[in-house]
């Protein structure tokens, strides 16, 4: 028996981070994640970055810079051809200061439909965050309605119940902490979200990831081609994969490899 609930390095577990809107609270509070060797993503909204390159590069540079629409309407209130001026504009302004695709989002207001979500893979968007908090470990059934596990705010006793039952075998995979920087007023909030970052920090069974990873990695590994007998495997893409086989044996299938695994 194969399962795909192995990631990076062989790890089982998942946390990432996202934060909405930008703010001058950004550079801050990267500076922490930097510090705690943690990634995130940031949603940010074009029209607040025009003619603004090297300096917000800079900024963000161990993380991913995201879409939240060029100016932070509501999408499930705006006819397809301004939703699609929104979501494009803002990809090409946030492109030019990244230097790479940007193909994730997360919708500005928590709004979004069916329609919008039919108009956002149209327009090259891969995954899109809403507001709902699950206050479990779910890996997203459907990525362009991927749902986080709660905001940071409320963060704290997810965060110990994650790390106490990470060697359960019914742990969920994936603990996904949401919010705005600019949600961060004093320094007492400073000191509780230096707490949480901490707490997560430099665990040997954590994959810490940016979105695009996570959306990255599962998307490769659905590609892997596997022998009815499962002891062939062979990986076309460019990324490195793992699996479990029997609940017992991790196997690491190296970007485009063939190998056999007895």
């Amino acid at each position: 028996m194969i399962q795909y609930h192995v990631y990076p390095g062989g790890l089982k577990r998942i946390v990432t981070f996202s934060f909405d809107d930008g703010s001058q609270n950004d550079v801050r509070l990267i500076s922490l994640f930097d510090k705690y060797r943690l990634k995130a993503t940031f949603h940010l909204n074009g029209k607040n970055y025009i003619g603004k390159t090297e300096n917000v590069k800079a900024i963000y540079q161990n993380h991913e810079i995201a879409c939240h629409t060029l100016s932070h309407g509501w999408p499930s209130r705006m006819p397809n051809a301004s939703l699609v001026t929104e979501i494009m504009r803002d990809r090409e302004i946030l492109e030019k200061i990244s230097g790479y695709p940007v193909t994730g989002m997360s919708y500005p207001s928590g709004s979004y439909n069916s329609n919008v979500i039919s108009v956002m893979d149209s327009c090259g968007i891969e995954y899109s965050r809403t507001v709902k908090a699950t206050n479990d470990f779910d890996l997203p059934e459907d990525f362009l309605e991927w749902n986080p596990s709660c905001h940071f705010k409320s963060a704290m006793p997810l965060a110990e119940r994650f790390l106490r039952d990470i060697d359960s075998q019914w742990t969920k995979p994936l603990f996904y902490i949401w919010g705005h920087s600019h949600e961060i007023r004093n320094e007492d909030d400073w000191e509780e979200t230096e707490e949480l970052l901490k707490l997560l920090a430099n665990n040997n069974k954590i994959w810490y990831a940016t979105n695009i990873e996570i959306f990255d990695y599962i998307s490769a590994q659905k590609m892997l081609k596997i022998s009815a007998d499962e002891r062939i495997f062979y990986n076309p893409t460019a990324t490195d994969l793992w699996v479990e086989k029997d609940k017992s044996k991790i196997i690491k299938i190296p970007a485009g490899t063939r190998i056999i695994a007895d």
